[in-house]
């Protein structure tokens, strides 16, 4: 689930994405998304809004700090 997170924080660098469309884009399915999503919203990394009947994601100012390699790319050298 991990990476499912760090695969949604990394889309959404490039700047708010309607939610459907990061659906399709992260390999995650039903309700493993979900779960992910509400993590990193309770983890204040992303937030949920409304815009023209769509819902978006995007990063908040914490999740725009958050070092999104730092942890997997340490492990990978070991």
């Amino acid at each position: 689930m991990r990476l499912g997170g760090y695969a949604i924080l990394e889309k959404l660098k490039g700047g708010p994405m309607k939610i459907s469309e990061l659906k399709k884009d992260v390999p995650l399915y039903g309700s493993a998304f979900d779960f992910v999503l509400s993590g990193l919203m309770l983890a204040g990394l992303v937030r949920r809004f409304e815009k023209d009947g769509e819902e978006y994601v995007e990063l908040t100012e914490l999740g725009k700090t958050f070092p999104i390699y730092g942890f997997w790319h340490h492990r990978r050298w070991w």
